[in-house]
């Protein structure tokens, strides 16, 4: 077990403090679709309750006070635990990537790849759905299976070369949907709305009004 010092606290502390509230600003109560260039659509979410797990840190708090102290930025070097299950590699990698989680949606996500049927080593018989793999930022965020087609991050870690995955596949668009919508009416990213507008469903899950005026937008 590795016991951080207090000057590692606290460096884990502000981490995690900027990790939450660009959380809360950009991803959080917000749903994701996510599209493929083989035609998948996942529509995935960020959840509060997982955000103590993405940091990878032990507390002595729950997930969902641990989240609104960091967001306020009330958050505690006495909340951290003396005995840490990671080692302190792992954290220093963990929560320099909480800080960077926005980018899995909202980089330039040509630089980002879709991960299907994602394993990890420690847990070989299940299968994430899916997994966004960010290879300029060398990290990987997979994602369970959370109710009805919905998908919640569940697990942020360094991007190695022993990842084990179904297929590889590039992302065509990136919509966001609030939680009220029914259809994702918002764009994030798109690499080529004629495909897109091809894609069997996607009228089920995005507005096709705004990739119209999209299309209508940018004609050369």
């Amino acid at each position: 077990m590795y016991n951080p010092t207090e000057q590692e606290k606290e460096i884990f502390r502000q981490r995690i403090i900027k990790g939450a509230q660009l959380f809360d600003k950009y991803l959080f109560n917000k749903k994701f679709v996510v599209v493929t260039d083989n035609y998948d659509i996942y529509k995935v979410t960020f959840r509060k309750k997982e955000f103590l797990h993405l940091t990878g840190l032990s507390v002595n708090i729950g997930e969902n006070l641990f989240y609104d102290l960091c967001k306020t930025g009330t958050i505690s070097e006495s909340n951290i635990n003396n005995f840490q299950r990671h080692n302190r590699n792992t954290l220093m990698t963990k929560t320099t990537n909480i800080e960077k989680l926005i980018k899995f949606i909202y980089a330039d996500a040509s630089t980002n790849l879709i991960l299907k049927d994602f394993v990890m080593s420690s847990a070989p018989n299940r299968p994430f759905p899916c997994a966004i793999e960010n290879t300029k930022e060398n990290m990987v965020l997979a994602f369970s299976r959370a109710n009805n087609f919905n998908l919640k991050a569940k697990s942020l870690r360094k991007k190695t070369n022993n990842e084990v995955y179904a297929s590889s596949h590039l992302i065509l668009g990136i919509f966001s949907q609030e939680e009220i919508d029914t259809l994702a009416n918002s764009i994030v990213y798109i690499k080529d709305v004629q495909s897109l507008l091809q894609c069997p469903n996607i009228d089920e899950h995005v507005s096709i009004e705004i990739l119209q005026k999209f299309r209508e937008l940018n004609k050369n």
